[in-house]
């Protein structure tokens, strides 16, 4: 009898089986049922019994054991059957079994069981099959489903071999990239690797990129290489292998599947290695993954639990390699695109504020300003801000906003943004002239009645007399014209004036009319225009009503601008950030007036505050001097305490230090 079959025989029914004998057919007589402890590594096992051991067997035979019964029942009682036993029951007997009888049935019942059995291995291989083909298939949604979500160069290289070696049950691996010099030369460089047994230290290196590796091999043919063995080649190869690696690390290379990258245009831009199979069928290893949970350690372990690859990976792959290929390609893409739009994005901020040389650097060093507070915020881990986080998008899209919050003065007149006085340095040397002209015009008229008394015929002390009034009179009239020209000056600083700058110049206009000057067309000259009369008036600054209006107008150019800009989802808050980095809390700002920290977003708030110190401590510009930090600080709080400024920003501002950051704009 073969020895993965066995004979039962309850003791109750051996005399009922005629012609028994050991040395034909092997079987064991079995007393008590309940003792029984068959598993199922007894694979095939006939049972001779009565109908009374029928639930005693039941009770005591492990359901993953292949069996059948041939059941005797002398009372032809058959209550005791139930419709679960008729599986199992083969055959039922009354009286006694012929040893002819008895062969056949084992020998019926035994091939019975065997194609049982053999069904059931083939519906388990094909099940596992199945589970396989469809956890690859999972595998193939999830590769791409990842890959496609991760955009960091460094990232998606891990990632990409992570994947691989899940897969395939790999434990190591390595990936190449196709790489091009100044030359033009193509060169393969070892990228990246890892290896689940082993902690093994990444070291980059550039190698030819010809036939003589099995990567460089794969790179320029675009073949799949599967090795069952790198040690055992075959010697027709065109490749070699290197074994300075396992010699450096106490590592044994055995089976190798080597797959190249293509991209959509169809060429090789990488290689991926995997190297050492663990997917097998090892009854003393139970891990979720191989690949992850064994470890190689020992000789044995490679000699025991290193596989070659399933040739069904070959193609498979194939298809997560092309995957790769193409989001490295999209990476590369990606990056490429947001390096040219910030450098775009830097070059038009450098051209805006290369117009006024005080202004330059305004808008980065406000950009770091943002960033390093948003930072800060990221770091809050209770408070207002213990629930906010700036994510790198959110970062970028901070950033950019403020790279670009000022460029709408690209649209406004560049000689408002130099305009240090009240009035343009032309306007004011114009007014100085008219002045200088109704000096030199009351003057000339002076002369002129000097002389005619001269000529007069009136006596000589009667001429001195009225020569003397005249110079008294000259001599009033001319100063307070020198006093007029002064008060001008002065009333053209920007700086806070000591009266009410608009009586003053009403007062002045009043004054100069008691004077009469006239062009060499005898016209009069308004020597005051009502230009200079809406400028001079100006309480505090430079610039008059309608050139405020016009610099305020740079935030709504500046939204014009960027709005039609198409920014992807991440960045869609862009054009509103910088659009409301004027606006105030208490609705005083422009241009539209808004108030409430709920309809300002928080970005802005942050811009206006990073806008507000850099333009207070920036080195003297034409219209005003560097303000001291201290003081700034004290402005920006005492802002924040009139409900202008967010006084939580501004407190996480001040308590950080923020201004005090290395603000280098990179």
């Amino acid at each position: 009898m073969e020895t993965d079959k066995k004979i039962i025989i309850s003791q109750k029914i051996e005399n009922k089986i005629l012609g028994l004998n050991r040395d034909i057919v092997q079987y064991e007589i079995c007393s008590d049922f309940t003792k029984i402890n068959l598993k199922s590594d007894c694979n095939l096992v006939v049972f001779f019994i009565d109908i009374s051991d029928l639930a005693f067997l039941k009770a005591n035979v492990d359901s993953s054991v292949l069996y059948s019964i041939l059941l005797f029942n002398h009372d032809n009682d058959f209550t005791s059957i139930s419709e679960d036993d008729f599986k199992n029951i083969s055959q039922i007997y009354s009286k006694e079994l012929s040893s002819q009888e008895f062969n056949f049935q084992i020998n019926k019942i035994f091939h019975y069981l065997k194609e049982k059995r053999d069904h059931s291995l083939e519906c388990k291989r094909l099940k596992k099959s199945l589970d396989d083909t469809k956890h690859d298939q999972e595998d193939l949604i999830n590769i791409g489903r990842a890959l496609s979500l991760e955009k960091d160069p460094e990232s998606l290289l891990r990632l990409i071999l992570f994947l691989s070696k899940k897969i395939t049950g790999a434990d190591a691996g390595s990936i190449y990239l196709v790489e091009e010099d100044a030359n033009n030369l193509k060169r393969l460089r070892f990228k990246y690797s890892h290896t689940f047994s082993r902690e093994i230290p990444l070291e980059e290196f550039v190698m030819d990129l010809d036939k003589c590796s099995i990567a460089g091999y794969v790179a320029v043919t675009g073949a799949v290489v599967n090795l069952p063995d790198v040690y055992k080649l075959a010697g027709e190869e065109s490749f070699s292998f290197n074994s300075s690696f396992d010699k450096k690390h106490n590592y044994i290379t055995r089976s190798m599947l080597v797959v190249p990258m293509r991209n959509h245009l169809d060429e090789i831009i990488g290689v991926i290695q995997l190297i050492n199979s663990k997917e097998g069928d090892f009854t003393d290893c139970e891990f979720e993954n191989v690949a992850f949970g064994l470890k190689l350690e020992t000789e044995s372990d490679f000699n025991k639990y290193v596989n070659v690859f399933n040739s069904k990976y070959d193609s498979l792959m194939e298809a997560v390699a092309g995957q790769a290929a193409v989001s490295i390609e999209n990476s590369r893409m990606i990056k490429q695109i947001q390096y040219q739009f910030e450098e775009f994005v830097k070059a038009s901020v450098h051209a805006i504020e290369s117009r006024d040389p005080a202004t330059s650097g305004h808008s980065f060093r406000v950009a770091s300003l943002c960033k390093e507070m948003a930072l800060a915020i990221n770091d809050q881990k209770e408070g207002v801000f213990s629930e906010i986080y700036f994510d790198e998008n959110g970062l970028k899209e901070l950033e950019y906003a403020a790279l670009l919050h000022d460029f709408g003065k690209v649209y406004i007149d560049l000689a408002i943004f130099m305009k240090a006085k009240k009035l343009f340095p032309s306007d004011f040397n114009n007014l100085l002239l008219r002045i200088n002209l109704l000096y030199r015009s009351v003057e000339l008229n002076f002369y002129y009645k000097i002389r005619k008394i001269q000529k007069s015929n009136v006596e000589n002390s009667e001429i001195e007399e009225k020569i003397n009034l005249l110079v008294a009179e000259q001599e009033s009239l001319l100063q307070k014209i020198e006093d007029l020209k002064s008060r001008l000056i002065d009333l053209n600083e920007p700086t806070l004036f000591r009266e009410d700058p608009k009586l003053v110049i009403d007062e002045i206009v009043e004054t100069i009319k008691e004077f009469k000057c006239y062009d060499i067309d005898n016209n009069e000259i308004d020597i005051i225009t009502e230009t200079d009369r809406l400028n001079l008036a100006i309480k505090r600054g430079s610039l008059n009503p309608i050139e405020r209006k016009e610099i305020e107008s740079h935030v709504e150019h500046t939204n014009n601008f960027v709005s039609k800009i198409p920014w992807p989802p991440e960045y869609k808050n862009i054009p509103e950030i910088a659009s409301k980095h004027h606006e105030v809390l208490d609705g005083s700002g422009y241009p539209n007036g808004i108030s409430g920290k709920e309809n300002i977003m928080l970005q802005s708030r942050i811009m206006t505050v990073a806008d507000i110190y850099d333009a207070l401590t920036a080195s003297d510009r034409p219209y005003k001097k560097a303000v001291p930090i201290a003081r700034v600080i004290k402005i920006l709080q005492e802002e924040a305490d009139k409900g202008k400024l967010d006084d939580d920003i501004i407190k996480l501002f001040i308590e950080k230090e923020i201004y005090n950051k290395n603000l280098d704009y990179v």
